[in-house]
């Protein structure tokens, strides 16, 4: 095992962690079709990045649950 698991509120870390990628996913297409009326570099520095930590932090997880135990 390489990464803790911690749980919060009765579920994994991954399961939040995906929660959280579906949200900025969410986001990012508001963003990019004008849904949400922010500047651009929003769309395409700050959320994309979190996007992208988040979805490599939760992919790691869960090749590591299925894989590695």
């Amino acid at each position: 095992m390489i990464l803790p698991d911690p749980i919060i509120f009765n579920k994994p870390l991954n399961i939040w962690l995906g929660f959280l990628a579906l949200f900025l996913l969410l986001l990012q297409i508001s963003i990019g079709t004008r849904i949400l009326k922010l500047p651009f570099w929003v769309h395409t520095r700050v959320v994309w990045i979190a996007l992208l930590i988040v979805v490599l932090i939760h992919g790691f997880y869960g090749f590591e649950l299925y894989f590695l135990r």
